[in-house]
C-alpha cells in the first residue's frame, strides 16, 4: 500500500512538472523569436531569455528521462495543472497557445505585464522547489532529488533578468491583481487540482511524449 502511494505521488509530481516545463520552454521559444526581432540591441536580456529557454527544455528532458527510467509514461496532465497556462488565461484572457508574442512586443505595457508573469511564475517555482527538497517523500527518490537540485540551481537566473528589465524601464512590480492571481493559482493547484489528479486512478497516460 505504501509503495503504491509513493509511486502514485511520484507519477503525479513528475507529470505536472513535465507538462509545465514543456509549456514553459515552447512558450519561451516563441517569445524569444519575437524578442530578437523587436529588440535586437538588447543582447544581455536576449542571452538571459535564451538560457532560460534552454534550461526549461533541459528540465523537461530530465522529467522525460525519469519516466523512461521507470518504464512508464506520464499522466495526461492538461492546462488545468499548468501554472503559466492559468496565469496567461486569467490575465490575458486567452490560452498560452493563442498568445500573440509579436503583438505583445509592440505594446510596451503588455510586454511588461508578460515579463511580470514569467518572473512571478519563476519566483513561485523557486519557493516550490525549496519545499520539495525538504519533502521526506522526494528525499526518498534519488533521481527526483537530482532533478530538483538542478532546478534549484537554475531558477535564480530565470527570475532576476525579468525583474531587472522591468526596473530599468521604470515599470511597476506586480500589482494586487497579479499577486492575487498568483496566490489563487498556487492554492487551487495545491489544495484542489493536484489532489483530484492524485485520486483519479482512471486517468489515462500519454501515448507519446510531447517532444
Amino acid at each position: 500500500m505504501l509503495g503504491a502511494f509513493r509511486r502514485r505521488y511520484y507519477d503525479v509530481l513528475a507529470s505536472v512538472y513535465l507538462y509545465n516545463e514543456y509549456q514553459g520552454y515552447t512558450g519561451l521559444e516563441r517569445l524569444l523569436a519575437a524578442l530578437r526581432q523587436r529588440y535586437p540591441q538588447e543582447v544581455n536580456f536576449i542571452a538571459a531569455v535564451t538560457k532560460h529557454t534552454a534550461d526549461e527544455q533541459k528540465h523537461y528532458r530530465m522529467f522525460k528521462h525519469f519516466f523512461e527510467s521507470q518504464g512508464r509514461m506520464p499522466l495526461a496532465v492538461d492546462r488545468t495543472c499548468g501554472y503559466i497556462d492559468q496565469f496567461v488565461s486569467i490575465i490575458f484572457g486567452r490560452s498560452l497557445e493563442e498568445l500573440d508574442e509579436k503583438q505583445i512586443l509592440e505594446n510596451e505595457e503588455l510586454f511588461f505585464k508578460l515579463c511580470r508573469l514569467v518572473m512571478m511564475t519563476e519566483f513561485r517555482g523557486m519557493q516550490q522547489v525549496a519545499v520539495l527538497l525538504r519533502s521526506r517523500l522526494v528525499r526518498q527518490n534519488p533521481l527526483l532529488m537530482r532533478i530538483f537540485r538542478v532546478i534549484e540551481r537554475d531558477e535564480p537566473s530565470h527570475c532576476f533578468p525579468y525583474q531587472g528589465w522591468l526596473r530599468e524601464r521604470g515599470s511597476h512590480l506586480p500589482g494586487f491583481e497579479e499577486k492575487f492571481t498568483d496566490l489563487w493559482i498556487h492554492y487551487s493547484l495545491m489544495l484542489l487540482k493536484i489532489p483530484i489528479l492524485f485520486l483519479n486512478v482512471r486517468m489515462r497516460r500519454l501515448a507519446t511524449f510531447p517532444a
